[in-house]
């Protein structure tokens, strides 16, 4: 049986002091015995105040990506880049992480699981020693077709 993933973006916030407006890019690719599927959901420039848990402006869709046949396991694959936007020079950082999500059993035919990601985005000139951690939250739903 064949397998559906799909990733929300249900929050988004950043801790530090080097400025209020973000973009981010999250892609993600799915394994189940070989690459599946992959997408990417792209934010563009916003306004995100420090210590404000917020709605990403859109809201971005959801992506959905096939998820194969074999039972087990599915490998999610996140890479996150957040950009501080600034009027010379951006400022990003990038972090990826590897999700194994059980697959749903014929009777419950769906899963759900929630994680965060948080990357660190330092503020150049590096002498500043400026730093802001950006951080997503997410949703991955796993789905028999």
């Amino acid at each position: 049986m064949a397998f559906k993933v799909t990733i929300s973006v249900l929050s988004e916030s950043q801790e530090g002091d080097i400025g209020d407006d973000w973009k981010f890019d999250l892609s993600a690719k799915v394994f189940n015995e070989g690459l599946k599927g992959e997408g990417r959901i792209k934010v563009k420039k916003h306004n995100l105040p420090a210590g404000v848990v917020q709605d990403p402006p859109g809201p971005p869709e959801p992506l959905e990506l096939p998820g194969g046949d074999a039972d087990g396991e599915i490998l999610v694959r996140l890479s996150l880049t957040a950009t501080e936007v600034d009027l010379f020079q951006n400022d990003s950082g990038t972090v990826e992480t590897d999700l194994k999500c059980p697959c749903p059993t014929e009777e419950d035919r769906i899963t759900a699981h929630q994680t965060e990601m948080s990357v660190g985005v330092r503020e150049s000139p590096g002498f500043l020693n400026q730093v802001a951690v950006f951080t997503l939250k997410l949703r991955i739903v796993i789905e028999r077709i």
